[in-house]
């Protein structure tokens, strides 16, 4: 369920980017953004409070879901450095290999051969880090 609070909806976003893509990531790439005052803390979070705190705290569907329409829409918007990032947090969600390339290959008649072909590639180097 999602919380109202910002504080709560932080640190809801804290624990979900942490059990998705790791304490080092967390600290690295979001923390250091949201705490800073930098020109991305604001977008850093918003990022940790509605996306990850509010989002994807919600009861509608699972982790495994919202990882699959994350790719496909991260796909179709040719986003590869997020691809990247979500296809690991994909599976830290359970999401297997096998199906994140079934994700991929689904999503070819939709967003194009050049797109998809570029999503396979990061996502596949993806795969192949974790």
């Amino acid at each position: 369920m999602s919380s109202s609070e910002p504080n709560d909806r932080r640190a809801t976003g804290e624990q979900i980017v942490r059990e998705m893509f790791g304490e080092e990531f967390l600290q690295k790439n979001m923390l250091a953004a949201a705490n800073s005052e930098g020109p991305g803390a604001d977008i850093a979070r918003l990022a940790l409070e509605q996306c990850f705190g509010d989002v994807w705290s919600r009861p509608g569907l699972d982790r495994r879901s919202r990882s699959l329409v994350t790719l496909g829409v991260l796909m179709a918007q040719g986003h590869h450095w997020e691809v990247r990032n979500h296809v690991l947090g994909g599976l830290a969600n359970g999401l297997t290999p096998s199906e994140i390339l079934e994700a991929v290959l689904q999503a070819v008649p939709y967003i194009g051969l050049p797109a998809a072909g570029q999503a396979m590639g990061a996502a596949a180097r993806a795969i192949d880090e974790a």
